[in-house]
């Protein structure tokens, strides 16, 4: 009390109480003395939040000297040597007094102190992320739903298809930024190809490896598209007979210039049902292929997948 002349002359507040000024009394140095409100338990609350300051300012737990009777330094406080609003318990160590702590024995709190990780290690720090170095993340790009996909991409594919422009079309396939959807493009690029009259194989055959040799597309994107087709294959040459042969047709080009191999044949093949339809495919790849000079090349390095696809006509 008569450090603080009564508690006379108020600092601020702090948690868990106020700040006051003070005096020592043996030298007359200045020192800021923190009168703790009235708290739940024995003082655990308190003696977690110096522990924690503490802690992040490389201080023992409490913010005490760890030699016995040494007295410890105020965090904030320079040349202090006794913490204000501490005593000193049976062992000669400093505890903390708050009003509704009995004196006396405080073995309690001192173990209290001893367990204080176990105490505040699962507790919430509540942080203001404004305080923190603030990262700048690129705007996310927004995504185009489906049905928005593929209007954009039966709209570039038409125009294509009627000016044959492959910068044109390179464009507006990199605008789409949807490369998950590549795969429907190649699918879209056949469909569109074939119904039209007459069928037109290359142009779709010559867009398909531009884009493969401007690495838009992948053999992965390319194989999927021609198996998506293949699936569809049954009912679309209901109303196009010739559509088999002229997918055969596609495929074979694309064979040719690297962008597909016959082992994508031979999947193409098993998913179509109708083996008049398998057979139409087959025999215009093979025919194409076998009059090109680097097809019989092909033909000769992936004999045993050819071989295969033989097999599934038998």
């Amino acid at each position: 009390m008569a450090m603080t002349k009564s508690f006379k002359h108020k600092l601020g507040q702090g948690g868990y109480g106020c700040v006051f000024k003070g005096t020592l009394r043996n030298d007359g140095r200045l020192v800021a003395v923190k009168l703790l409100n009235e708290s739940k338990g024995n003082g655990e609350d308190f003696i977690n939040e110096v522990a924690t300051i503490g802690t992040a300012l490389g201080i023992s737990p409490g913010g005490f000297s760890n030699r016995p009777g040494s007295g410890g330094m105020m965090p904030g406080v320079p040349r202090t040597r006794k913490m204000p609003g501490m005593g000193m318990d049976n062992d000669n160590w400093e505890v903390c007094h708050t009003r509704n702590m009995p004196k006396g024995d405080r073995s309690g709190i001192m173990q209290s102190v001893s367990h204080l990780p176990s105490l505040f290690v699962n507790k919430q720090m509540d942080v203001n992320s404004k305080l923190l170095p603030q990262e700048k993340r690129p705007d996310p790009i927004p995504k185009i739903n489906q049905d928005e996909l593929r209007r954009k991409t039966v709209s570039l594919l038409k125009e294509y298809l009627r000016v044959r422009s492959f910068d044109e079309a390179l464009q507006c396939v990199e605008e789409l930024k949807a490369p998950e959807y590549h795969s429907e493009l190649v699918k879209e690029s056949i469909a569109l190809g074939l119904e039209e009259s007459p069928p037109m194989v290359e142009p779709v055959a010559k867009l398909l490896e531009f884009l493969f040799t401007k690495n838009i597309l992948t053999t992965s994107d390319i194989g999927t598209g021609c198996l998506l087709y293949g699936s569809m294959l049954d009912v679309i040459a209901i109303d196009l007979p010739k559509a088999p042969n002229n997918f055969g047709e596609v495929m074979a080009k694309l064979v040719i210039v690297g962008c597909l191999d016959f082992n994508v044949v031979n999947k193409v093949l098993k998913k179509v049902e109708d083996s008049i339809f398998q057979r139409a495919i087959f025999y215009a790849i093979m025919k194409i292929i076998g009059v090109n000079p680097s097809g019989r090349a092909v033909l000769g390095a992936q004999a045993a997948d050819v071989q295969a696809c033989k097999g599934l006509l038998s």
